[in-house]
């Protein structure tokens, strides 16, 4: 029996999931440039969490405009196509994680166990917040031709395909 186009959707996010460890993270500057770095990340099944310094140029970014959009990429030396990497982008919103709180300690435990037990002493340290990402709406590309709109919120997954294009056209001309 064929997998279904959810299975393959779930199958690959999982698997990113597991061998990726960082997202890379873009943020609006207060001039309204992209600013784009990095961060390890905890996905709890629904928000990705990320800890970081206020002396990173995207923390403050964040706390000034909470709309984000990120990206879990393989890793390029493991792809067979430099073209076809498999990757999972999101925009999401973003909120401050209150330190002390049972779901900080929680997150950092798992993030610590996900990462590096060094987030137990970032943690510590005052100006590292943790940030809640709530993803908005996604898109998945498994390679040429299968890309797929996911939509966390719905639990809804659209392929990109013909039909997909011809709707987006129909739309954009109405």
């Amino acid at each position: 029996m064929a997998e279904s186009k959810n299975d393959i959707v779930q199958k690959t996010i999982d698997d990113l999931h597991v061998t990726m460890q960082t997202i890379i993270l873009s943020t609006i500057t207060e001039t309204g440039e992209v600013d784009t770095s990095y961060s390890p990340y905890f996905f709890d099944g629904n928000d990705y969490y990320i800890l970081i310094s206020d002396l990173a140029p995207h923390s403050k970014n964040i706390k000034a405009n909470s709309n984000i959009s990120f990206l879990i990429i393989d890793d390029e030396s493991n792809t067979k196509n430099i073209y076809a990497r498999r990757r999972l982008s999101f925009h999401a919103s973003a909120t401050i994680v209150e330190r002390g709180s049972e779901q900080f300690d929680s997150v950092v435990d798992l993030l610590a166990k996900k990462v590096s037990k060094m987030v137990y002493m970032l943690a510590e340290m005052n100006d590292f917040n943790l940030f809640k990402l709530t993803p908005k709406e996604g898109r998945l590309v498994v390679g040429f031709g299968k890309t797929y709109i996911i939509d966390p919120q719905n639990k809804t997954v659209i392929p990109v395909d013909e039909d997909y294009v011809a709707k987006q056209k129909q739309q954009s001309t109405n």
